[in-house]
């Protein structure tokens, strides 16, 4: 929630009355009723009032609401892994988009929304609409991680409508750029992850086995190094795939499936289990 006692606080300390505050920004009627009755603004009149403040909206926010709300995302992101739409579309229900406040926070959102649209509802085009307002906007390219993942969405767009050229040229630019990403939290590691995790299974249908291996190998190194476990089964499950489409050994393949099969009963992901089951 807003902490508006620190909103006015900190008006009162630059020395602005509400008039002065709102000139070009908002009547002084719609500022007196935030500050006196808790009535909150549109995002956009608060952002405006807080830029001229020289603050975030996410400055006046209780540091509560915030780590609720990424927990909530962060708790999406691994229903993703497990394949479990229907639990994300619940925890995305849960959420105000309007009242999101981090640009962080609309960023995650936002692709969060366009997996929704391309996994549950298959609706390619709300799903590029998603994507797109993440490269559209210009923080995206700030936070790499983000403009990343919204890449990796077109890609999976494109991929579903069997449109392979599309698909790879969004990988491509993905493989172009993705040294460099800071990897400071949990989500952050889990997103690129993803990334890594999906464009080895794109390259991997699609024949390129040695960028494939070159991505899912990067992604068990980090998994060695950072000590997670979320997406091995699924990168071992394509290791396997690979090494069988090129004649490997059995013996490889049937390491990697046992392999795959040990940390998706471990992360209880019942759909990569079906599908290992079919291929052993």
């Amino acid at each position: 929630m807003i902490n508006i006692n620190k909103f006015i606080s900190i008006r009162k300390k630059l020395g602005l009355s509400q008039t002065e505050l709102c000139n070009g920004i908002c009547t002084q009627s719609t500022l007196s009723k935030f500050e006196n009755n808790g009535r909150i603004p549109s995002l956009k009149i608060l952002n405006s009032l807080c830029d001229r403040l020289n603050i975030n909206v996410a400055d006046i926010m209780d540091a509560d609401s915030n780590k609720k709300t990424s927990h909530k995302l962060f708790e999406a992101d691994f229903a993703v892994i497990q394949l479990d739409f229907p639990k994300v579309a619940q925890i995305l229900a849960s959420i105000n988009k309007d009242e999101l406040t981090r640009q962080e926070d609309v960023l995650h959102y936002f692709y969060l929304r366009g997996l929704l649209a391309l996994n549950l509802d298959h609706a390619e085009t709300d799903a590029l609409y998603y994507f797109n307002s993440i490269l559209d906007a210009n923080l995206s390219k700030q936070n790499k991680i983000y403009h990343l993942l919204a890449l990796k969405g077109c890609s999976q767009v494109y991929d579903l409508q069997n449109d392979v050229d599309k698909a790879r040229h969004y990988y491509d630019i993905i493989l172009s750029s993705i040294s460099n990403v800071q990897l400071d939290d949990e989500d952050s590691l889990l997103q690129f992850l993803s990334i890594l995790c999906n464009g080895g299974e794109f390259y991997g249908r699609n024949q390129d086995y040695e960028q494939s291996n070159k991505l899912l190998e990067m992604g068990y190194d980090l998994y060695k190094k950072r000590h997670v476990i979320y997406f091995t089964a699924r990168i071992l499950f394509q290791l396997a795939q690979n090494n069988i489409a090129e004649n490997g050994s059995q013996e490889r393949t049937t390491q990697y499936l046992n392999d795959s099969a040990a940390f998706a009963r471990l992360n209880n992901n019942h759909v990569l289990l079906e599908k290992i089951s079919k291929l052993a």
